[in-house]
């Protein structure tokens, strides 16, 4: 049932997203701010990430989640109103709103591990994405579609009251998902699972950050959902207004944000599978190289040119899709169920922040070096993190080989006891 939330709640996030940036810079005439409009939903997410963690902890997911999507439909309203009035600080207001509920659908994945077992943990955190992947596609092209024909086709210089359809569609589907959860959400998986163990939840802090970064396979796991958290948002972000500026309508630029999506979303549970069979290193590792090659191919491509936005944002995508199935799993089989909530969020909450970070930066870097510097950057933090996923996946190799060195030593020992006990 938890995934008859996601698909409302993705497609209103994705809705309200996908047309921010251009709102902000068609208010302001700036990219910097344009850019500012869209990564409010990342440092919306960061900041509920504590308080949607803590009450979770104390009531549970249903109600955190719930929480999280009832907030966004009012930053969603508030978004409608700025394109209204021309607003830009409501604007702002609004997007961080909008924020709390992408917390909610990024929390939504842990409740479906909630109640996983070791062998399939993967698997349900990546079902949960999947779900997302009608809402979180169609999100982009109908909004910017919509827009697109109520201004008569023209995305850049058309009137900022076309932006309200969307986040008018935002406002009601956010209220959808609120309510599927307050209803088909029983029992709270969360309650359930605590059951099974004993002490109290968690809570994130630096504490829980501090055992994160102790924990080999949790460096590694946080690693990969930052690293590929920052290059996803900080390529994206900006993307649409450079696409733009080359002359690209809106529905074009529409259906690059829904494949960059769908790379997202779509392929999770072929990620959950790899990563239940291969290991979360492996998965990191081979997202690591999708996501170099996708920020390479952006560098490389001129706002006018559509397909090689789409392919490289989708190989982006993808990237982000084997980063963040493996690093959530990862990180979720490396502590027990009363460290979770707090260990689970506060891995959000860093990964958000970077996100944020890096769409503020990215707007900054566009303005003043170019779309191609910023996407070359992706590249390099790409192959940092794959060089990390590398070291992870030579040391597992390095203990299954040991494993197998063991077991072969006892099975050639086994015989020579049977014999020195049949002497004796």
């Amino acid at each position: 049932m938890l995934q008859l939330a996601v698909v409302p709640g993705g497609l209103a996030m994705t809705s309200a997203f996908s047309v921010a940036a251009l709102l902000g810079n068609h208010m302001t005439g700036s990219e910097t701010r344009g850019a500012l409009a869209a990564v409010c939903l990342s440092i919306g997410s960061s900041l509920a990430g504590v308080p949607l963690a803590a009450l979770m902890a104390r009531s549970g997911r249903r109600v955190g989640l719930r929480t999280g999507y009832l907030t966004g439909s009012l930053g969603a309203a508030l978004g409608g109103v700025s394109a209204l009035t021309g607003n830009y600080p409501l604007l702002i207001v609004g997007m961080l709103a909008v924020g709390t509920a992408q917390a909610s659908n990024l929390a939504a994945r842990y409740a479906g591990a909630d109640l996983a077992t070791d062998a399939n943990r993967a698997a349900s955190i990546s079902l949960v994405l999947w779900a997302g992947t009608i809402g979180s596609v169609l999100g982009p092209t109908l909004a910017l579609g919509v827009k697109s024909v109520f201004d008569g086709g023209d995305v850049d210089t058309g009137p900022t009251t076309g932006y309200v359809i969307p986040y008018a569609f935002s406002v009601v589907l956010f209220l959808v998902a609120a309510a599927v959860v307050s209803a088909r959400l029983r029992p709270d998986p969360l309650h359930v699972a605590a059951a099974d163990g004993a002490g109290r939840l968690s809570l994130p802090s630096l504490a829980e950050a501090g055992r994160i970064f102790a924990h080999p396979l949790g460096r590694v796991a946080l690693s990969a959902m930052v690293l590929a958290q920052a290059v996803m948002v900080g390529i994206m972000t900006v993307t649409p207004i450079h696409m733009q500026d080359g002359g690209q309508s809106g529905v074009v630029i529409g259906v690059m944000m829904s494949i960059h999506i769908s790379g997202m979303f779509a392929f999770s549970p072929l990620m959950g599978r790899l990563v239940d069979r291969t290991g979360g290193e492996t998965a990191i590792l081979l997202g690591a190289v999708a996501l170099a090659v996708g920020s390479q191919i952006a560098a490389g491509t001129e706002g006018m040119h559509a397909p090689g936005h789409i392919w490289g944002l989708f190989l982006i995508g993808i990237g982000w899709s084997a980063c963040i199935v493996a690093g959530s799993s990862l990180l979720t089989a490396s502590f027990p169920v009363q460290r979770r909530v707090g260990v689970q969020a506060t891995a959000d909450v860093l990964m958000t922040t970077a996100g944020a970070a890096a769409g503020i930066v990215s707007g900054l870097t566009v303005e003043q070096r170019g779309y191609d510097v910023l996407s070359r950057w992706g590249v390099v933090f790409s192959l940092l993190l794959g060089a990390l996923a590398a070291t992870g996946v030579t040391q597992q190799m390095l203990r299954r080989g040991r494993r197998a060195r063991r077991v072969r030593g006892t099975a050639r020992a086994a015989p020579r006891l049977r014999g020195s006990g049949a002497d004796a």
